[in-house]
């Protein structure tokens, strides 16, 4: 049996029924084998970068593992942005890539290339994957599919990486001679985690901080969904009744109209959730790894009262020095949680009530929406956050909603309204603009029946921009709507506080254009529609969404729009600028108001400068 055609096979057999990728003559072979079997089916997509993306979101909504294939050299080194989007953000992803034949590989040569388009791709991408290797004897195909699954799934999920040289993908091999991979056999395997605890001590431990807190507060983090925790999730709710802020990655574990969720913390988070957790006693994070973004540059003032439960599967995360745990727990969540649930259930009725903080954290809620009425009056053209919450209300169950980066992602976590049903994600650790029309894509493959909404930016969109042809190849209904202010809105409001707002290389009068999106719509044969304003807002995008085609839809925005709520920092003696901690975000409050809101002691400013400015 032809080695890429075993291959085909094990990969229809693993569950996977689309293969994402730019074809090439390092990687015909595999190309062809996959083309000629009934089981699985390849997507052509217009680039490598695209290619992994797709693969990347394939895997969020499938639960299974995404694949890409791409050639050697610019093939393979074109697919790095998009592993970087797994890597960081934990999702399992199988990257495949031909390579020239052994003989023409450099080898310990000291040269730089001896094969044509010849990469050493693999010591390239070891930094940025779970597991990379070259394939250098075909009998050995089958240990590594199996141990290269096995990582990307296993502990802490992340992508992997085959090299398969051309000799070795045409070779003859006799499956049932190939020999397996076993992990429990294998020392190398890091996916093991060995906790100091059991994780049932652990979470004894755990369950009496809780019992002992009158304000505590759970952090949803993206590690509940990659744990398949989320009925686990759902039972310690409806048992312990503590309030809930989210993660931006875990911004869909609830709806947002759940009486227990106040909202999204950290620097652009909204202020309900930023107060929840800062006047919080017990903090239990879940799947979260706590970064700067969701603490602020200050760690030590981030919930600083609170004693801190943090849950991860990843030790090294626990032990990084930044947001320090007064109980880190090593444990997958799911059985963390399992654990806590057997605990409650021996517990009776005797569980604390904190039905007096959740009311106040509602009434946070309540007094602090970021979709603020006035935005409503708006004219002239559209606001951001009024097209976001517009778009929640009116979008079905089982929609898929996938911003990008920038300015359109912050408008869309801060302003959209999860319902039950809805799944919203982007790649939110490695952030790179173009990553949302790939990934729609992806999750448009991966779930046929889902509504794919795809919200990205004017400068975003352009970055891969090409695969729209692979939308009206395929006629994939997604709908594209583009945030568009003509300009990088995010990096403006940066330049406006530290450059005078000197906007180098961010409007057009100093570089930066965008095309016209309908025109480049309607070329590719792709419907095109234009909101100008909130007239009718509602109505045109209820008619966008039913209709079974692809459509681009350009979204004008006033070129001045705004990214608020947000954190700030404030400007020392000696030019430094110091962030402020998460409770105090810019609008700022008036100082009583302010005060009203602060249970626990507020920090004082000892600067020696009012100036204030934007972090990040």
């Amino acid at each position: 049996m032809k080695l890429t055609d075993y291959l085909a096979q094990y990969l229809a057999d693993s569950g996977i029924k689309k293969v994402f990728l730019v074809t090439g003559g390092a990687c015909a072979h595999i190309v062809d084998s996959l083309g000629k079997n009934p089981d699985i089916n390849y997507v052509c997509m217009q680039h490598e970068q695209a290619a992994a993306m797709a693969a990347d979101a394939y895997s969020r909504v499938t639960k299974n593992i995404g694949v890409a294939v791409a050639t050697s050299g610019p093939g393979a080194t074109n697919l790095i942005t998009g592993v970087c989007c797994s890597y960081f953000d934990s999702i399992p992803t199988l990257m495949i890539t031909g390579q020239v034949n052994l003989w023409e590989t450099k080898g310990e040569r000291k040269i730089r290339q001896l094969g044509f388009q010849e990469t050493d791709i693999i010591d390239i991408v070891r930094p940025i994957t779970k597991f990379a290797e070259i394939v250098r004897d075909p009998n050995e195909i089958k240990y590594y599919l199996d141990k290269a699954i096995h990582i990307a799934k296993s502990g802490r999920p992340g992508p992997v990486w085959l090299d398969i040289p051309m000799n070795v993908q045409h070779a003859e091999i006799n499956p049932e001679e190939l020999i397996g991979f076993t992990p429990e056999e294998d020392p190398s395997d890091l996916n093991r985690h060995t906790p100091l605890l059991s994780t049932h001590t652990v979470a004894v431990e755990a369950m009496d901080q809780i019992m002992k807190a009158k304000r505590p507060v759970i952090i949803a983090g993206a590690g509940i969904k990659l744990g398949k925790a989320e009925n686990e999730f759902l039972k310690i709710l409806e048992t312990l009744k503590i309030p809930v802020v989210s993660t931006w990655s875990g911004i869909d574990i609830l709806p947002h109209n759940h009486p227990l969720y106040i909202g999204q913390f950290g620097v652009y988070g909204n202020r309900a959730a930023n107060f929840t957790i800062q006047n919080a006693d017990l903090v239990l994070s879940l799947g979260s790894r706590l970064d700067t973004r969701q603490t602020g540059g200050q760690p030590k003032t981030f919930a600083r009262e609170a004693y801190k439960i943090v849950v991860d599967i990843d030790n090294h995360e626990l032990n990084k020095e930044w947001v320090v745990a007064d109980l880190p727990i090593n444990a997958d969540v799911k059985d963390f949680l399992a654990s806590l649930l057997l605990l409650i259930s021996k517990r009776d009725e005797n569980i604390s009530d904190f039905s007096d903080w959740q009311s106040i954290c509602l009434r946070w809620k309540e007094r602090y929406p970021t979709v603020l009425p006035e935005y409503h009056q708006q004219e002239g053209s559209v606001n951001s956050y009024v097209f976001t919450r517009t778009l929640s209300e009116v979008l079905p169950p089982n929609s898929i909603i996938i911003p990008d980066q920038g300015g359109n992602l912050t408008w869309t976590i801060q302003g959209f309204g999860i319902k039950k049903g809805h799944r919203l994600f982007s790649a939110f650790g490695n952030s790179p603009m173009g990553y949302a029309m790939p990934a729609a894509i992806g999750a448009a493959f991966a779930d046929p029946t889902a509504n794919i909404i795809c919200i990205d930016g004017d400068g975003g969109f352009q970055m891969n921009i090409q695969d729209l042809q692979t939308i009206r190849h395929y006629n994939l209904p997604i709908k594209m709507f583009i945030l568009n202010n003509n300009s990088y809105g995010i990096i403006k409001q940066f330049q406006e506080v530290y450059f005078g707002g000197r906007y180098e290389a961010t409007v057009e009068q100093t570089g930066y254009s965008a095309p016209n999106f309908v025109r480049v719509a309607q070329a590719y044969g792709i419907r095109a529609e234009t909101i100008h304003d909130h007239s009718g807002i509602k109505e045109k995008i209820i008619d966008i969404i039913n209709s079974d085609e692809p459509i681009l839809c350009d979204v004008k925005l006033d070129e001045s729009q705004k990214l608020i709520p947000k954190l700030v920092a404030v400007k020392t003696g000696d030019g430094r600028y110091i962030s402020k901690p998460i409770e105090d975000m810019i609008p700022l409050l008036p100082r009583d108001e302010f005060m009203e809101n602060m249970i626990i002691e507020p920090l004082e400013e000892k600067t020696g400068s009012k100036k204030s400015s934007e972090i990040n």
